[in-house]
């Protein structure tokens, strides 16, 4: 299944548009319309600008990021946790150093960890790797993202 969105749930600016592909992971129930069952997203297509792109800032013992749909956070890097302003569903997040090039965000939703994403700066110094983990749908991924 294909779908075009338009989701305006957790941002303070434009709507993150896109396209999704899903796939079905259980049937529908018989006799029911065929798009009823049970989806996962399986890949983002053309995902407008401000849904890809954030920004990481780090200043002495501390990280912020930001990001143009109003998300954002300030914590230390030694995995103290902190509050993630502007999402609904993320209440808190702690940030830690996995060795030089390895950042580990771990993000939680009233004291449950949620999800968990390892970042790592690869050897041309403007791609990083991430590698996601959602705790509530046992789910996991990755991604690169460029340095702009």
């Amino acid at each position: 299944m294909t779908s075009d969105f338009s989701d305006s749930t957790a941002t303070n600016a434009a709507p993150v548009t896109g396209k999704g592909v899903w796939t079905r992971v259980a049937k529908a129930p018989a006799g029911s319309h065929a798009i009823s069952g049970s989806w996962r997203a399986s890949k983002f297509e053309s995902v407008s600008d401000n849904g890809v792109a954030w920004t990481y800032k780090v200043s002495g013992d501390e990280l912020t990021m930001t990001s143009p749909t109003g998300q954002s956070f300030t914590a230390k890097l030694d995995g103290t946790e902190a509050p993630y302003k502007g999402d609904p569903g993320t209440t808190s997040v702690s940030v830690k150093m996995r060795g030089k090039d390895t950042l580990e965000e771990t993000d939680k939703r009233a004291d449950k960890v949620i999800g968990v994403s390892k970042m790592t700066l690869q050897a041309d110094g403007k791609t990083v790797k991430i590698v996601w983990e959602d705790k509530l749908h046992g789910t996991k991924g990755q991604y690169m993202a460029t340095k702009q």
